[in-house]
């Protein structure tokens, strides 16, 4: 069951898969298992449960555009492995914003259901990412009720994420944020609602690329400026402005200005652990240029002390040595490899 969650109806059912990137990431279920609970009524199939925040956040919630529908007694999901035990508690609270009205159940054991709805994916990584028509649709009404918390300018913080990965001395981007009026938040450490209502209000909100827009654009417009400032040398991003320009109508900004990458020797590629370091100076122009913001003359530069005692900081995050690869270096190696997974 762990190996291959999914829907067996007289043979595997593609439909019911989790694609990503044009390519099924959940594997076919070769022969029918023994069921070991029966299940009456009509349910939808949720589909899988994800633990990972982003991916929770554009693949379990898929197919619930399709919940509004009459006469459903249940969304069912399918935990991607056995590890993941009842939703934590930020899940919840995004099944809850989404389904107001319907019960949850997570299958941890093969189940016959009496009739099972099995919708479309709606939205994913990849082509999907711009979401579609119902699931837009169907995020709009979810969303109309989310109540603005009054903010005119948004920093979206990593500075107090536990994990790993991100760029070389953000306290510093943050600072010089604050002095152009900026107010970061900590989107981990706030409820799920709460993040909307803060998203839906302010005017301008910049961010390093994280799953944290992908909360913003549940709740975005045409009319706030968003900028994302990329944290690696890799094209991730791009899924969260397709996001973004499906779901407003209005691309993002981006800013790609990592000068290199800093990750452990045995580490070729940039990914979400990897470091990269910025060139502050390119960051302030674009954000001027932009209009971002508009006092270039109180933004402060890094220096060859503070940059060594963030690294030394990263290293200890880490919990082992970064070496530095350039840009061009890192850029290189990502394209042969996205390429290569293309071909």
């Amino acid at each position: 069951m762990d190996d291959a969650p999914g829907v067996w109806a007289g043979g595997d059912i593609p439909e019911a898969a989790t694609w990503r990137e044009g390519i099924r990431v959940t594997l076919p279920i070769a022969e029918p298992p023994e069921a070991e609970h029966r299940l009456s009524g009509k349910h939808l199939w949720g589909g899988i449960y994800f633990g990972h925040f982003g991916h929770f956040l554009v693949e379990t919630v898929s197919r619930l555009w399709a919940a509004e529908q009459e006469g459903i007694d249940s969304v069912l999901f399918t935990p991607r492995h056995g590890k993941l035990k009842d939703f934590a508690t930020y899940q919840a609270d995004i099944l809850d914003l989404f389904l107001p009205n319907s019960k949850v159940q997570i299958l941890r054991e093969p189940t016959e259901v009496e009739g099972l709805l099995v919708a479309g994916q709606g939205f994913g990584i990849g082509n999907i990412s711009a979401g579609t028509p119902e699931f837009r649709a169907f995020v709009q009404r979810a969303m109309q009720d989310v109540e603005p918390r009054k903010v005119e300018k948004i920093y979206i913080s990593r500075t107090r994420f536990n994990g790993k990965g991100g760029i070389i001395d953000e306290p510093l981007l943050e600072e010089n944020l604050i002095a152009q009026g900026y107010t970061p938040i900590f989107p981990e450490k706030l409820p799920f609602r709460e993040q909307l209502s803060l998203f839906k209000s302010a005017k301008k909100i910049i961010g390093l690329d994280s799953s944290a827009f992908h909360v913003l654009g549940y709740v975005a417009t045409p009319e706030q400026d968003i900028c994302i400032v990329t944290r690696r040398n890799h094209p991730a991003y791009e899924h969260i402005a397709a996001h973004l320009r499906a779901f407003t109508g209005r691309a993002p900004t981006v800013i790609e200005a990592v000068a290199a990458d800093w990750m452990p020797e045995r580490q070729k590629m940039p990914n979400h652990t990897s470091w990269g370091e910025l060139d502050g100076d390119a960051v302030k122009k674009a954000l001027v240029g932009t209009g971002f913001i508009s006092d270039p003359a109180r933004w402060i530069a890094s220096s060859p002390a503070r940059f060594s005692g963030a690294l030394k900081w990263a290293e200890e995050k880490s919990k082992e040595p970064l070496v530095r690869r350039d840009a061009e270096e890192t850029l290189a190696r990502t394209r042969k490899k996205l390429a290569k997974q293309g071909a």
